[in-house]
């Protein structure tokens, strides 16, 4: 079947137009691929050369006419959010293009910064309301930034004394089991202190009529043993000789400190005999 100019007019008008528009349609829409790249933009290289020129007004409305032209610009958008935070004073405009940026690059390195600029703006948006209305609110934000600062130095903390109690119990277990496996002494166990005194001899005369001293012979020291808590001339006999049976040679030698067989006071100084 072949269509000729006569045929084709006498085809219904509603039918020519949905033609006409499926033509039209075909012709503008782009092709998968083929997306602009916001770098490709001249509107878009003008605006950086703006920038660093110090031109805001005029890498604005670059800026604008970029996020205009493509759907995808997230690099305008910061710009954008930036010029409208520093420069324009507007932080309802920089909140919406730096939350665009977030939507088209939610994992950048630059996102906790953008998150920052957005809390930024919000503080700046509250304040231009009258009479402070949102002061307290604000200084509840701060507030509860330290708080949360000091949360994490308690729980630091926490940790830390958690990890000292545990060193101290090991410490504490280690301790009784030396002192388990260390040998015990009584006071019946303890070792008797004899202390040894010089008797000095009297001075004697040589034949030329001189005083000299002559080293006594080894029988003449005596054994000194001082006075305990407890202690009688039974007890000090056992500890001294091993046996109770020599305790009154103890009180012989010590009579003239002792009053009598029984009494002793502790400190005093006996001699016992060989």
């Amino acid at each position: 079947m072949y269509f000729t100019l006569e045929s084709a007019l006498k085809l219904r008008p509603d039918f020519l137009c949905l033609v006409a528009l499926a033509f039209f349609i075909s012709g503008c829409v782009q092709p998968p691929g083929d997306e602009i790249m916001e770098s490709d933009l001249a509107s878009f290289r003008n605006g950086e050369d703006y920038l660093r020129q110090g031109r805001h007004d005029q890498a604005l409305s670059s800026f604008l006419k970029v996020v205009e032209t493509t759907p995808i610009a997230p690099e305008s958008h910061l710009n954008l959010g930036s010029l409208y935070l520093r420069r324009a004073r507007d932080p309802i405009l920089a909140i919406y293009h730096f939350k665009q940026y977030l939507k088209f690059k939610p994992a950048s390195r630059q996102a906790p910064m953008v998150k920052e600029l957005i809390n930024t703006a919000k503080k700046e948006f509250a304040r231009t309301f009258p009479a402070n209305l949102f002061d307290a609110e604000l200084e509840r934000i701060d507030m509860l930034d330290v708080i949360e600062k000091k949360d994490s130095e308690i729980l630091a903390l926490k940790k830390e004394l958690a990890r000292l109690k545990a060193e101290s119990n090991t410490l504490s277990i280690r301790l009784k089991e030396a002192q388990a496996r260390a040998p015990s002494f009584s006071s019946s166990d303890a070792p008797v202190v004899i202390q040894q005194r010089r008797v000095q001899p009297m001075p004697r005369s040589n034949l030329l009529g001189t005083n000299q001293t002559v080293n006594p012979p080894a029988s003449e020291l005596q054994k000194i043993y001082t006075v305990e808590h407890g202690d009688t001339v039974i007890v000090i006999s056992r500890r001294v000789y091993g046996t109770p049976d020599r305790y009154k040679e103890i009180y012989e030698a010590n009579k003239d400190i002792m009053p009598d067989m029984n009494t002793l006071q502790v400190g005093w100084k006996l001699r016992i005999p060989d």
